[in-house]
């Protein structure tokens, strides 16, 4: 792992209470050992509010983030939900359970980022997905601009992002897609005016705005897994720009950590058989991790978690809650092992030949999962979120 750049932290479910003492044990590791940027499938707008935290300690950070509950930037013209068959998601989503969850280990790796002596020592990290609850990126926007309010370059951008009461989401994708054409046509002013660095900025938090909502448009709508599976190609894709903008930004020494879905962070996604209705690239575009494992080639070390039994806080009513581990399959064949234990993939014959692995909402997919992980990190029974 020591002379490898990136790791992807993989879990299989997003809803269980096992996840976060898993990640912080494993970043820790990493933390110890060099890695300091850290990505997570979060909303773009959402990681930066926990950058800001973990570089400033301000908790009011913690209280702008849209995965957590913030509802301050949403429309309050236009009620932009699931219809379609995200629509049991949208409903139950268990928020403040999640929040929970996940201030936990945000709080401790601003308490690892005190105990760094040096700035240059302390973590970075930010959200590489979309904003599925839309609106961030305008407070982001609006924060990067104000101080240059008064130029007239800045000035008009402001007016053509401000969003126009009683616009349809059709309207606002077309009044973003100009707001973006207007800033590639005045970014000599914009750069001079913000620095490179804070123009980039600008112009990746447009394309994410505009990404955000044409991705909630065809998902939240969507009656069927074709038309979700274009969304789902469509986020994969904007998850590609989010992390190569990470990248750029570090020094070549730098190492990243990505945490997500496994399916999301599969070194190949093409070996994967039965990956979902609507899995991760929708099956027309790579996954973030097999474009990240082909952009990196021999430089990503992947650590997926399994589990064995118990339950979950999935939101969608229709899927199962409830694990088990079929006979046969690699969970049932681990829970034979122990509890909780690492694996070297390399170090079982078994994980070098394709086999079912039960995975989120109890479903089996199959692949060679030595061709996907470097390392099985096992949890024998797993359990709700909890408060």
């Amino acid at each position: 792992m020591e002379n490898k750049r990136v790791v992807y932290l993989g879990e299989e479910d997003h809803w269980i209470h096992e996840k976060s003492d898993y990640r912080l044990m494993m970043l820790r590791y990493l933390i110890s050992r060099g890695w300091r940027y850290i990505g997570e499938e979060l909303g773009f707008s959402d990681g930066i509010r926990v950058e800001r935290y973990l570089e400033t300690g301000d908790g009011s950070y913690l209280e702008q983030i849209a995965a957590y509950g913030y509802e301050g930037a949403l429309r309050t013209d236009r009620v932009d939900k699931a219809t379609g068959i995200l629509k049991s998601s949208s409903e139950n989503y268990p928020v403040q359970k999640f929040k929970s969850e996940q201030l936990r280990l945000v709080r401790a790796l601003r308490e690892i980022n005190n105990s760094f002596t040096l700035n240059h020592d302390r973590i970075h990290y930010f959200g590489f997905d979309l904003d599925t609850l839309t609106g961030g990126g305008y407070e982001d926007i609006e924060g990067l601009l104000s101080t240059f309010k008064d130029e007239p370059a800045i000035s008009e951008i402001l007016a053509l992002t401000c969003r126009v009461h009683g616009e349809t989401a059709e309207d606002e994708i077309n009044r973003l897609r100009r707001v973006l054409e207007r800033a590639k046509v005045l970014k000599t002013s914009l750069s001079k005016l913000l620095g490179a660095e804070k123009y980039a900025a600008l112009q990746d938090w447009l394309m994410t705005l505009h990404d955000s909502f044409c991705f909630s448009l065809r998902a939240n709508s969507a009656v069927d897994y074709k038309e979700l599976c274009i969304a789902m190609a469509n986020r994969e894709e904007a998850m590609y720009r989010h992390v190569k903008a990470a990248l750029s930004k570090m020094k070549p020494n730098d190492k990243l950590v990505l945490m997500g879905h496994n399916r999301h962070l599969t070194k190949d996604i093409g070996m994967i058989k039965n990956a979902g209705a609507a899995p991760p690239g929708g099956y027309r575009v790579p996954t973030i991790g097999t474009y990240i494992n082909r952009l990196l080639p021999g430089q990503v070390f992947s650590i997926w978690q399994l589990h064995g039994c118990g339950r979950s806080s999935q939101p969608y009513t229709e899927l199962a809650s409830e694990y088990v581990s079929t006979k046969g399959s690699i969970n049932a064949i681990l829970s034979e092992v122990g509890s909780n234990f690492l694996l070297p993939t390399a170090e079982s014959t078994l994980l070098e030949k394709e086999t079912d692995i039960v995975g989120i909402y109890n479903a089996i997919y199959r692949t060679v999962i030595a061709k996907q992980a470097d390392v099985l990190f096992f949890i024998g029974q797993v359990s709700p979120l909890r408060l």
